[in-house]
């Protein structure tokens, strides 16, 4: 039997990179999806790729910054499939700027998109999961929330805060047998680091990982669907870090 029969999934930021390959791998394991994704034909693209391939999706254009949309986006996943059992935190922003050249507003984007977005979805999933006594939520944070970005202070603000966030949710929902977790992905190959790096600096990474190589977003998609898993029942308010021992805790 697939790890994730019968159950359902929102994936944030689901049009592409690691939220596609994890909204990909959860539909091969038998969960229906969400595609929860800022870009509509983006989102579509993924919904059609995973119904080709015989799984079960809907998509729904989704600003995980604002509200009312967030909102928006979980009842149409209830109406579509009845009920929420994942979801998955994957939507965020990574422009570059120092502190002393950052306006205000750069700030609060990144925030809004990546930390405050984390809450919302995670607020407006919650009545349901209460009520089913059931539940899995995972957010995607990163190394940069362990050790600072350079020219990226409101990105590993967002990231350190989401680990934050995601043990004092841990700790709410745990009576309802609820877990919630995060994956701390490191370098990966996917299109966000490009836009701050050429692709020799990409993977130049790869000589300064232990394990060789720096990572793919199906690496982060297989740590999800364990999360999401009940082989992961006993598991709640952890960082997980997948990148190859370049950070070791």
């Amino acid at each position: 039997m697939r790890r994730l029969e019968g159950r359902t999934a929102i994936v944030t930021g689901s049009g592409q990179g690691i939220g596609e390959a994890i909204a990909v791998a959860m539909a091969e394991e038998g969960a229906a999806v969400m595609v929860a994704e800022l870009r509509e034909d983006n989102a579509r693209a993924v919904q059609r790729k995973i119904e080709e391939s015989g799984g079960t999706a809907s998509c729904h254009p989704t600003d995980v910054s604002q509200e009312d949309s967030v909102d928006a986006m979980v009842r149409a996943c209830l109406d579509r499939f009845g009920q929420v059992d994942i979801l998955v935190n994957n939507a965020g922003i990574y422009p570059t700027n120092t502190v002393e050249d950052m306006p205000e507003d750069e700030w609060e984007r990144v925030i809004g998109t990546n930390l405050f977005g984390t809450f919302l979805c995670s607020r407006a999933v919650t009545p349901g999961m209460l009520q089913q006594r059931s539940g899995r939520i995972i957010s995607i944070t990163s190394g940069r929330g362990l050790q600072g970005a350079g020219n990226g202070a409101h990105y590993a603000a967002t990231k350190g805060g989401i680990i934050g966030f995601t043990k004092s949710l841990a700790l709410e929902l745990a009576p309802a047998a609820i877990a919630v977790n995060c994956i701390c992905p490191g370098v990966s190959d996917t299109a966000q680091p490009r836009g701050h790096r050429t692709e020799e600096e990409l993977y130049a990474n790869a000589a300064r990982i232990p394990l060789g190589r720096i990572g793919q977003p199906r690496d982060m998609a297989k740590a999800a669907v364990f999360l999401a898993s009940d082989r992961a029942r006993f598991v709640t308010g952890q960082t997980v870090v997948v990148n190859g021992g370049a950070i070791m805790q």
